[in-house]
């Protein structure tokens, strides 16, 4: 708690000092688009919506990482697993809440895991951060426009398109750590009214043991090796003036081996996975009022997991199409409307007398509309609802307001009132642990808040508070999935960035949540307590970035995660034991020399090489590592 505090003071006393240095560029981003808030291109200054871009100048700086790593160091995300051993599982924890509920989308459209045990939001493991131009995360309730998942908020990952030359060669090459080698290779280019990506990218390590090594054990724990592979394909052909259309395909897969759990080894278990996400983009123009849009999408994921006493072959299928609209019907008023169809199956490809079921899908058609107030004397409101109807589980109506106002480009306060409705996975229905008479998740959110901008626009300051309650939250629950009777979650989130001068950027960001659900005992009274599993109430990161000469780039970044509990299942137990976890800092520094097409870079993760604290009770955590490798496009 000391540890937290000591580094969010530190952050807010470097960026106010270092913002009252003498010149400065405008640090405002009101002015930058987004097609994620709106589904549509829209200006921060014109949305309450909280949202954060990572560019594609901060995704080149992370190159010989992962999409997890760069996730795991925004405000209200923490991903756990990211300081395992690199074929751990990594699960996004989005302002408290688990993985089922953030959409993950690439380029606008939702990419599901139907076989997911946290839900449907794809595996992070298969989405190379070489193929990533850029990535916008949407906190909050998303609901009505983006369904039934988005209730803690939504990362879109925007993957790298068509350049401005008829051909333009790109890669990068990679060594580090643990035997760690990654490359990708690409081509991208335009020609007359057709562009295209293709890029191939390859990783692999030797790893870490997964699982840690007791005291009381002399043994030497294996490692846990990982392999993978991601293609990414794109064509964009402008047929007319004002059609367009894009046909995509995404492939990745990956093997590792893992171990048998917490403190304990196993040289037999491995598991085989690969993810297929393809289909086409369309855009008509409405001449300068609006688009009409459509996008549809085929997904695969298969999973095979073998260990000493059991093999496990899922398949998992999902469909999306949606067609949707917007339009300026005057220059204060526009309008969008949709309508999506969304299905999942999942197969079991080895039944046996435990499992014994093959096939289960559900799938939902939902129409949606949005009316968005813009910038009317400053004033901004966003007014949407959604009409899901599900196979299984009926009919719900969620809705959202999200109503802003600027001042003078200074000051921008914001407040949201949304609903969510959820149906439970087919995997919390029909798995081995399943329960199929589970009821469907509703939540209310709420959250307000204040973007800044101080000191002749050197320092941007946003603070945002939230609430978000979830009725018969489901959970997994001592080898059972359960409904709860209610989840109650709610946090505050500071971030501060500054930059000074060209050269220098200084951001400082803090997050806190906490969460309680009330279910009943057996006695049949209400008990409340405390279930952010592996959450902390406190983080807090500092990043330091310097533009040293034209060519050299270095930086800095120091995270804190504070106390939280976890659950430890000890062999043969078909009960957890609660664990509490102490709070670690981790030290990183990254360098980069820029020769023009090509450049050299170096991650430095860990410094301090911090062994001694949990993130996964019972798992290892990666000491002291490096990379460092060459980058080009030309």
């Amino acid at each position: 708690m000391k540890k937290t505090h000591l580094i969010l003071t530190a952050g807010f006393l470097a960026a106010s000092q270092i913002a009252s240095a003498q010149d400065s560029t405008r640090v405002s981003e009101l002015s930058t688009y987004t097609v994620t808030a709106t589904k549509f291109a829209k200006k921060l200054s014109e949305t309450g919506k909280v949202l954060t871009i990572i560019g594609n100048r901060q995704i080149e700086q992370n190159l010989g990482r992962s999409v997890a790593d760069v996730l795991n160091e925004s405000t209200g995300i923490v991903i756990g697993g990211v300081y395992s051993n690199p074929g751990k599982n990594r699960e996004v924890y989005f302002r408290g809440a688990t993985s089922q509920y953030t959409t993950i989308l690439m380029d606008g459209i939702p990419v599901a895991d139907a076989t997911g045990l946290t839900g449907n939001a794809i595996d992070l493991r298969f989405l190379p951060i070489d193929q990533v131009e850029r990535i916008e995360i949407l906190r909050g309730t998303q609901t009505t426009l983006y369904g039934a998942d988005a209730i803690a908020g939504v990362i879109n990952i925007i993957m790298k398109k068509g350049g401005n030359k008829p051909v333009n060669v790109f890669g990068d090459l990679m060594f580090g750590s643990n035997r760690t080698m990654k490359g990708s290779l690409g081509l991208r280019g335009k020609q007359d009214n057709i562009d295209y990506n293709i890029a191939f990218t390859h990783f692999t390590t030797d790893g870490i043991s997964e699982a840690a090594r007791p005291d009381t054990v002399k043994d030497v724990f294996d490692r846990d090796g990982y392999r993978q592979n991601g293609l990414n394909a794109t064509v964009g052909i402008q047929a007319t003036e004002n059609f367009r259309i894009q046909p995509f395909l995404f492939y990745s897969d990956y093997k590792s081996r893992f171990d048998a759990g917490s403190f304990a080894d196993s040289r037999i278990n491995k598991n085989e996975s690969d993810f297929l996400h393809s289909g086409v983009r369309t855009q008509y123009a409405l001449g300068n009022k609006g688009n009409i849009h459509g996008n549809f999408a085929y997904q695969r994921v298969n999973r095979f997991d073998e260990t000493g006493w059991d093999t496990t072959h899922l398949d998992g299928r999902s469909y999306f199409g949606e067609v949707y609209s917007h339009y300026d019907i005057t220059n204060w008023l526009q309008a969008l409307a949709g309508v999506e169809y969304r299905q999942a199956e999942m197969i079991n490809a080895e039944p046996d007398e435990d499992n014994s079921w093959d096939k289960h899908s559900q799938n939902t058609v939902s129409p949606y509309v949005s009316l968005f107030l813009k910038n009317f004397h400053g004033f901004n409101l966003e007014l949407g609802g959604r009409y899901t109807i599900h196979n299984k589980y009926g009919n719900k109506f969620t809705y959202t307001i999200n109503p802003s106002y600027v001042f003078s480009d200074k000051l921008k306060v914001f407040a949201t009132v949304a609903s969510g409705f959820k149906a439970p996975t087919l995997t919390s229905l029909y798995s081995q642990y399943g329960n199929p008479d589970l009821k469907a998740e509703h939540a209310d959110s709420y959250e307000a808040g204040i973007q800044t901008y101080l000191l002749q626009n050197k320092l941007d300051l946003r603070v945002v508070g939230f609430k978000r309650n979830i009725k018969d939250q489901i959970s997994y629950i001592n080898y059972k999935y359960i409904n709860f009777n209610q989840q109650r979650d709610k946090g505050v989130e500071v971030e501060v960035s500054a930059r000074p001068i060209e050269k220098l950027s200084v951001k400082a960001s803090y997050a806190y949540v906490d969460g309680q659900v009330t279910t009943q005992a057996p006695s049949g009274k209400d008990t409340t307590y405390s279930n952010l599993v592996r959450r902390p109430n406190h983080t807090g990161q500092i990043d330091i970035s310097f533009q040293a000469t034209k060519g050299l780039f270095v930086g800095t970044s120091v995270r804190h995660t504070g106390t939280r509990g976890d659950l430890y299942y000890a062999p043969n137990a078909w009960s957890a034991e609660n664990i509490q976890l102490e709070a670690y800092t981790i030290w990183n520094a990254y360098a980069e020399y820029n020769f023009g097409k090509a450049k050299i870079f170096l991650h430095a993760n860990n410094i301090t090489n911090n062994k001694k604290y949990w993130e996964i009770y019972g798992y290892s955590v990666l000491g002291f590592n490096m990379q460092s490798g060459v980058s080009f496009s030309f």
